[in-house]
């Protein structure tokens, strides 16, 4: 019996996809659990953050965090402030 050989397909890295895994431990290491939740999107060194934090702060933190980066052209930050304050007046 003879054994059919593999064919392997070796895909390049994509760098969008690099960059991606980069931002998020970028965020992940900042001391904000807040911010590893945070969605990321690449597309050719455009980035966009999605998501939801707790305060305007950390929604700045995070841009300032991705933007550190020098693969990072733009960013786009779509993070939502959470409204957890009820106002009973």
């Amino acid at each position: 019996m003879e054994l059919q050989k593999e064919t392997r397909i070796v895909l390049a890295p994509n760098p969008d996809n690099q960059l991606v895994a980069r931002i998020r431990r970028v965020l992940r290491l900042s001391g904000y659990a807040a911010l590893s939740q945070i969605r990321v999107a690449v597309e050719q060194r455009d980035v966009r953050l999605e998501g939801q934090v707790p305060t305007y702060f950390l929604k700045q933190v995070a841009q300032t965090q991705v933007l550190s980066l020098e693969e990072v052209q733009f960013v786009s930050n779509n993070l939502v402030v959470e409204d957890g304050y009820n106002n009973h007046f």
